[in-house]
């Protein structure tokens, strides 16, 4: 029996054999896998070249190419470390005493991406940091989160925030420091801002930069007025239903959450890693699946791996299209899902050879995914 024809097989007997599992099963599970996009994450814009780069973007082409590879949902950058956000937002400029347009765009992005998604039936993930914008000493401190620190005391403004201990001895960036009320206050007002103006256009909510100091510290700041409860309810004020995935670093341990939830709020994991496989001392070991690596209780089992050379970086499918047929499905067979982190231009586009790579296996899916219906009829 060739390869493809196995594996069709295994798929097949899979799904009739958890038929009536599938009905209990949350939309990520039967997304099959999606795509990430960093836009504009790791450029320094002005605030003028920062909106021409926004007001460039072809939403329907994007859409339609999305659309095209048969991709269930996508993870879309709102903003990252460098604080500008690619949708206006009065909660984050009011904090940073700045009009629309200077950190923040002046045409909302997300919600034209939002809607024309929504026209496909195509999910939509916002990535978002669980701290204050870390490139920017100003921002933090007027988003009142824990400042960067030097043996415990305030590292200033003249250290760059984005250091590390091996530069400066005793150094500690924010996200390696607990938040306090203060900060979950404002960031729920931002967030929530979002949320509630975004509504059900927004499936869920993937945050980075949730580190182990900000989950160790989740059961001393429930006794404050504004702790993680009241940020989250923030989060999930314009979606209820919302799933939020928490990322610490790119280890399966972390990621997968094979020692218990980040936060208990947590509905999937991040699942960031660099292969298919765990990153050992030695070289690869077991495969990263919902079997080898099995996620808590509720928690649906989630991968999310960069499709170039990295995150947001390469014109090239660093995978074979077959490769990336057999991992998905057996990922999705053991009830997990995968999404692709892939780089994009500033007016949206993919580049073709990663593009053409996602279409064929686009293709394959719906192929399966007929075959599966037929099957079960």
């Amino acid at each position: 029996m060739v390869p493809c024809l196995k594996i069709l097989v295994a798929v097949l007997l899979g799904y009739a054999l958890n038929e009536r599992a599938i009905s209990k099963e949350r939309w990520l599970q039967e997304s099959g896998y999606g795509l990430m996009f960093h836009y504009e994450a790791f450029k320094s814009h002005t605030p003028e070249s920062y909106n021409r780069a926004i007001d460039s973007f072809n939403v329907n082409h994007f859409v339609e190419s999305v659309q095209s590879t048969k991709a269930g949902h996508i993870i879309f950058v709102i903003g990252q470390h460098w604080g500008k956000y690619c949708a206006p937002n009065s909660a984050y400029e009011k904090f940073l005493g700045v009009d629309t347009g200077e950190w923040t765009s002046n045409s909302d992005l997300i919600m034209e991406i939002g809607k024309g998604l929504a026209e496909k039936e195509i999910r939509l993930i916002i990535y978002m940091t669980a701290r204050a914008p870390m490139r920017h000493y100003k921002i933090i401190k007027a988003l009142g989160d824990t400042l960067p620190s030097i043996n415990g005391k305030p590292a200033g403004n003249k250290i760059d925030p984005m250091s590390h201990p091996k530069k400066v001895k005793g150094f500690r960036r924010s996200e390696n420091q607990a938040p306090n009320p203060i900060f979950l206050k404002n960031w729920g007002e931002v967030c929530g801002e979002w949320s509630r103006r975004y509504g059900k256009l927004i499936s869920g909510w993937w945050f980075d930069g949730y580190k182990m100091e900000m989950k160790d510290s989740y059961e001393s700041l429930k006794k404050e007025a504004h702790n993680i409860d009241t940020w989250i309810d923030a989060v999930r004020s314009g979606n209820p239903e919302a799933e939020l995935a928490f990322n610490a670093g790119a280890h399966p341990i972390l990621s997968l959450c094979t020692r218990g939830k980040l936060c208990p709020y947590q509905t999937f994991t991040s699942g960031e890693n660099h292969n298919f496989n765990e990153r050992t001392k030695k070289g690869f070991g077991k495969p990263l699946t919902p079997s080898n690596f099995p996620a808590p209780d509720g928690v649906v089992w989630h991968l999310l791996l960069p499709a170039g050379k990295g995150w947001g970086f390469g014109d090239q499918l660093r995978f074979k299209v077959q490769t990336l047929k057999e991992r998905i499905d057996v990922i999705n067979a053991e009830g997990g899902a995968i999404t692709f982190d892939v780089p994009i231009s500033s007016d949206g586009k993919i580049p073709e050879k990663i593009l053409q790579g996602f279409q064929e296996l686009g293709t394959y899916k719906s192929r399966l995914n007929d075959g599966v219906k037929s099957f079960l009829d």
